[in-house]
Parts: structure tokens; C-alpha cells; sequence
């Protein structure tokens, strides 16, 4: 258990686009990294909410998740979570319009604090790796789909997990903490399949499956929660500031969203790759490679900026200018990578609308099929966990 938390859930009602409360819940979730970066409101993020003082509506705590369009249609709900706040506070929602891609206000409505915290589920939990500095941001990695004879297989994954991210020098790694949370599922995830509508909850811890309720294109290719209101509830059993999921599979997909989700299968010989790549979606970094189809981490077609930090769609005015040469040409001619020059390169974003667009840092960083991430995406990820740890300046 980790310090207590409100957890609100918004749920989207696709038939008219509005946005509801479904649940506001007690629950014991939540770091201190969590009770200080609440403070500030979040740059990114497609749905960004926020307490208000009643009476006053000065903004008291904030949180923010989600990339693109897609992400409504996909978790068909949003869940923030705020430090516990006294009765007399205002829950505000801000969305990206799915049509212009604006962020504008979509809910607001009071809450009532509930009394009690929600019935605990079983789940066992054991510490993997220790970080290396202080104050340490908490990655909590739990099993899904993992049945209960394969438990051990689970510990010696999220072991591989942990140790893999020190060993790739993921960013920022050595200021995370490790543990791992197990429960065991009734079901495997197995393979994707339309199972068609209403969209049936599914059987195992987390309740992830391939989101066939929207076929964005490579739908086949993530997972998504059945129901979000299990899925948080599970990962909220124990203190976490970033869930990672690992799933007992081994076929190729992976899923990485902004402050929501990372879930990868655990026994894929592409493993660290996935890891890494899948993670770095949880930190807001967009796809750097073409084609494939369009992403689900698409923006909303109208959008002018997409918030990602590693694309833009205007490539004269870069938002890493620091990491470019005075004398490199923006946008940046093909040519100028042969001499490994950072710049704003035509590409990027999958096969996403509006497309030839997007422009890119470079070429081969993880977010697109390389072994290390660039330089842009390294001080992203850093920035994030500088910001969530509120050691911003």
C-alpha cells in the first residue's frame, strides 16, 4: 500500500462525444512523487484534469494522460488520480478535440469524497531492483495473464524486465525503483480476435485484450483495458507512480500510452526492444518510423502541434533547437544525416493523417527501430521524470 489517493474515473460516451463521472474511489496508490508533481499542472497529455476549490475554483491538484484521438475510442474511459483533497472540490476535465485537436473544457462537476476504500484483491508483491538515487520514481511491473503455476516465470521476468532497462541505460533508470506485483489470471491473453459487441471483460488480472471494439488498423498489434475500471483497480493495489505490464506471450505487439499504460509480451525474442520502445510512449515520445498503417497514437487531424515531444508538424521552428547545428537547414534535407546532424527530417508518425507532415530529430533512435534512443528522446524522457518527481527548476 502506498499513501492515499482519489481516483476519479470519467467515463466517454461515444454516441454524443460527452464525458461523465463513474467512480471517484479511496484507494492507497499513491508516492510521494505523486503528492508533489499533483502541484503543477502537466504540459502534456490529450486529457488533463484538475482539482478546484469550490468556492474559489483555484486549482488545487492535477494529473493528465493519454495520446491522440484514438485513446477515447480505445479506453472508452479516463482515470486520473489526485492527492486525497477535503470535501468542497470541483472536478474539472480539458480534451482534445477530436476534430481540431484544441484542448478545451469538457466536464465539470463537484465531487462527494467517499467514506470507505474498495474491498483489497490478493496479490503478492516482492521488491526487484532498488534505485540508485533519492528521491526515486516507483515502477511497479504486474503479471498479466499469467496463470497461477507460472508465477515463478513471472518473478524471473520482471527481474529481466528491471535489469534490462539499467542494463539498455534507459533514461532516467537509475533514478527508478522497481517491485513486482503478481495475482494470477483465469485466461491467456492468446491471440486477437473480433469478439465482437457489447465488449466482454476479460478474465484475468488486469482485464487487457487487442482492442477489436476499434479497428484503427493495427489493432491486433496492442492491448487495451476491457474494462478500465479493472484495470486500475488492480494496479492501484499497490503504491506505483508508472505501471508496466508483462504479459505471459510471446507473439509481436507492444503498447505504450502517456501516463496510462505499458504492456508487452514478456517472452518475445524482441523483448528489450519492445521494452524500451513501448516505455518510451508511457513518457509522451511518438513514433519515429514510417508506414505500417496508421498508429493509435495519432493526434486529432486538425491538430496544428502535436504536444509529443519528438515530432512536429512544423519543422522551421523545432522544438529541440538545442540539439541542432546554427548552420543546419530546417527542414533538413536527407542528405545532412550522413553526417549524423540532428535537425527536423521528413518522417515519422506511422502511417497517420494528416501524413507528410511530420518531421523527425534524426534517424535510428529507439522510437523508430534503434538500439539507443537520440538525444532528443533521452532528455524527454529525463524532463518527464525530472517534472514527475517535481525537481523541475
Amino acid at each position: 500500500e502506498g499513501l492515499e489517493v482519489l481516483r476519479v474515473q470519467v467515463d466517454w460516451a461515444a454516441a454524443n462525444e460527452s464525458f461523465g463521472i463513474a467512480s471517484v474511489v479511496r484507494e492507497k496508490s499513491g508516492t510521494e512523487s505523486l503528492m508533489r508533481r499533483a502541484l503543477r499542472p502537466n504540459p502534456f497529455g490529450s486529457y488533463r484534469a484538475r482539482l478546484e476549490d469550490a468556492a474559489t475554483h483555484q486549482a488545487i491538484y492535477h494529473d493528465a494522460i493519454g495520446t491522440g484521438q484514438e485513446f477515447r475510442r480505445l479506453t472508452r474511459a479516463f482515470t486520473f488520480r489526485f492527492p486525497m483533497p477535503a470535501e468542497g472540490v470541483e472536478f474539472v476535465l480539458t480534451a482534445e478535440n477530436p476534430t481540431t485537436g484544441v484542448m478545451e473544457e469538457v466536464l465539470r462537476q463537484p465531487l462527494s469524497i467517499p467514506a470507505e476504500k474498495e474491498e483489497p484483491l490478493q496479490v503478492e508483491v516482492k521488491s526487484v531492483l532498488a534505485a540508485e538515487t533519492t528521491p526515486s520514481i516507483l515502477v511497479s511491473i504486474y503479471s498479466e495473464g499469467y496463470s497461477y503455476d507460472a508465477k515463478e516465470k513471472f518473478w524471473r521476468d520482471a527481474d529481466k524486465a528491471a535489469k534490462s532497462l539499467r542494463q539498455y541505460e534507459f533514461p532516467g533508470a537509475k533514478r527508478m525503483e522497481f517491485q513486482a506485483v503478481f495475482s494470477p489470471s483465469n485466461l491467456a491473453i492468446g491471440s486477437a480476435q473480433d469478439l465482437g459487441l457489447p465488449v466482454a471483460e476479460r478474465d484475468t488480472f488486469l482485464g487487457l485484450y487487442f482492442p477489436y471494439w476499434n479497428k484503427f488498423g493495427r489493432w491486433y498489434h496492442v492491448v487495451y483495458p476491457t474494462r478500465e475500471s479493472r484495470y486500475r483497480r488492480a494496479v492501484g493495489q499497490v503504491a506505483y507512480d508508472y505501471p508496466l505490464v508483462l504479459v505471459d506471450n510471446a507473439s509481436y505487439w507492444g503498447i505504450g500510452n502517456f501516463n496510462e499504460l505499458t504492456a508487452v509480451p514478456s517472452s518475445h525474442p524482441s523483448f528489450i526492444y519492445l521494452l524500451t520502445h513501448e516505455f518510451g510512449h508511457f513518457f509522451g515520445l511518438n513514433e519515429e518510423y514510417e508506414g505500417g498503417g496508421p498508429t493509435e497514437l495519432s493526434f486529432s487531424p486538425g491538430i496544428t502541434e502535436p504536444w509529443s515531444q519528438n515530432i512536429t508538424f512544423d519543422p522551421k521552428n523545432v522544438k529541440w533547437k538545442q540539439f541542432v547545428a546554427e548552420k543546419t537547414p530546417l527542414p533538413t534535407p536527407q542528405s545532412y544525416w550522413q553526417g549524423g546532424q540532428w535537425g527536423a527530417y521528413l518522417g515519422g508518425y506511422a502511417d497517420s493523417e494528416p501524413q507528410h507532415h511530420s518531421h523527425k530529430p534524426g534517424y535510428s533512435c529507439t522510437m523508430e527501430s534503434g538500439t539507443k534512443f537520440c538525444p532528443v528522446c533521452r532528455a524527454a524522457i529525463e524532463a518527464k521524470i525530472t517534472f514527475d518527481l517535481n525537481q523541475a527548476k
